[in-house]
Order: C-alpha cells, then structure tokens, then sequence
C-alpha cells in the first residue's frame, strides 16, 4: 500500500495527477512509499504479481490523519471558511472492495483507487456537521487570510488541492460501494 503523497504536497493551484504525472515525494513517508514501490516492482515476475495501490486520503469509522481532526472542527465551530478546492479521498469501504476485487480478479499493476466525487473541505465539513445534528455557517471572509498563509503546511493540507483525474480510477470491476454523503454517515455514526 503506497500513498497519493508518494506525488508531493497539494498545493493552491489546480492539482490534477495524470498518468504521466512522475513521483516527486517531498517529505520523508512520501519517499519511503516511493523507494518501497521501487523496491517492490523489482521483484515482480510471472510468478510473483504485484499489485501497488497509491489510495488518497483513507477515511472511515476510527481512522487516524486529517479527518477526525475536520470531524472535530466541524462538531465545535459555527462558522468554517467557504474556500474552494477539491480532494481525492477514499472511503475504507471503497479501499476494502477494491482490494478484494484485485485479489480476485488476480490483477497487478500500479492503481489509483478514489471515491467518484472529488470533495472540498467545506463540503466535507458541512456534510460531517449535518450528519451530526449540527449547524455549520460556511463564509468566504476567511478566504483572503487563507491564500496568505497557504506556505504553512496545515493550510495547504486542509485547503490544498491534490486529485487523481478520474479517469485513472476507473477499471473493469466496481468498488465505489459507497458515495460521498452515505460514507460520511458510516463514518460519523456512533
């Protein structure tokens, strides 16, 4: 299991990862999921098939990272900027499927798995804190504040861009089990 990270931090521009686009870690996880998928292609013949997964940001019920800490957020605070970007992200049902698929069909490779819709952290926000029972007021008056300090890297992981274009996470099976709104209910639910 690799990561999206294995391509760098996002950023405020329009971050879209093609098939072209080429590894460029900039922190030491990212570079250690790189050397790992270089070290792991090696050893792959006829015999012995890999298949490398480099999932986006993983969530679901207990999951560690930058969603408990916006689920959080989202149950505490009336007012959440309103500032537009779109992340890909993976629902751990999403992520389990798909590994079944692989196992079954005996497939191997290098796989881009993702929810279908890209989401922005104030949708994702407003989404927790609706399932939640709570009122969240969404407001661009942060969003100038926001583009100044976007060098720091907490702004840039919870308002920078960085998706796969879909087309890289489409295959010949289905995964996508479960939809935006419907994973962040399962998430959320006690």
């Amino acid at each position: 299991m690799s990561s999206i990270i294995v391509y760098g931090d996002s950023t405020l521009n329009n971050r879209v990862i093609t098939a072209s686009t080429e590894p460029s870690p900039n922190d030491i996880y990212g570079d250690s999921k790189w050397q790992a998928e270089q070290g792991l292609s090696q050893l792959a013949d006829d015999n012995f098939k890999i298949a490398i997964l480099r999932p986006p940001m993983i969530y679901g019920k207990g999951s560690k990272g930058n969603y408990p800490k916006l689920s959080k957020l989202a149950k505490l605070l009336p007012i959440f900027p309103d500032f537009y970007n779109q992340r890909s992200m993976l629902h751990i049902d999403n992520l389990c499927e798909f590994i079944k698929q692989i196992i079954d069909k005996e497939k191997s490779g290098l796989f881009f798995p993702q929810n279908k819709e890209y989401v922005s952290t104030s949708e994702l926000v407003r989404e927790i804190a609706e399932v939640s029972h709570r009122k969240v007021f969404l407001t661009k008056a942060f969003n100038p504040v926001i583009r100044l300090m976007f060098k720091l890297d907490i702004v840039k992981k919870l308002f920078g861009n960085l998706v796969y274009e879909k087309s890289m996470s489409q295959y010949d099976f289905e995964y996508q089990i479960r939809d935006f709104r419907e994973s962040v209910r399962l998430t959320e639910s006690k």
